[in-house]
């Protein structure tokens, strides 16, 4: 008989128990951030899922999550199984999109001086 509902500690979990802790957003939101770079705007955010979402190489259940948001597009960015792991991943992740969007914002300001565009009136967009 496998298990469909979990604790944040990984063990299992009633369908009382996971129907509560799935509506209980504030509970389940472990961290969020963000992130704000030149125009762009994205979310870090990093979930409790009571679900399962695979089993990791350790055969341990995928239990917290970290998602990448803006206005066009959600990513799943990391799986973990420990309430550790997800807080390091989330951390890890701020820091890649911070510092991606610093290159990108760079190079977007680069094309514009060398093609005339930089230095003008924001777009307003």
């Amino acid at each position: 008989m496998s298990v469909d509902w979990y604790r944040a500690d990984g063990t299992p979990a009633t369908a009382d128990e996971a129907q509560r802790l799935l509506l209980d957003t504030n509970a389940r939101l472990l961290a969020q951030d963000v992130v704000r770079v030149g125009p762009v705007v994205v979310v870090v955010s990093t979930w409790f899922t009571v679900t399962d979402l695979g089993l990791a190489a350790n055969g341990r259940p995928l239990l917290w999550q970290t998602l990448v948001s803006d206005l066009s597009m959600h990513a799943d960015v990391g799986r973990y199984t420990t309430r550790e792991q997800a807080e390091r991943g989330h951390r890890e992740a701020v820091a890649l999109i911070t510092e991606r969007l610093r290159d990108l914002v760079a190079r977007a300001a680069a094309d514009g001086a060398s093609d005339g565009t930089a230095g003008g009136a924001a777009d307003g967009g």
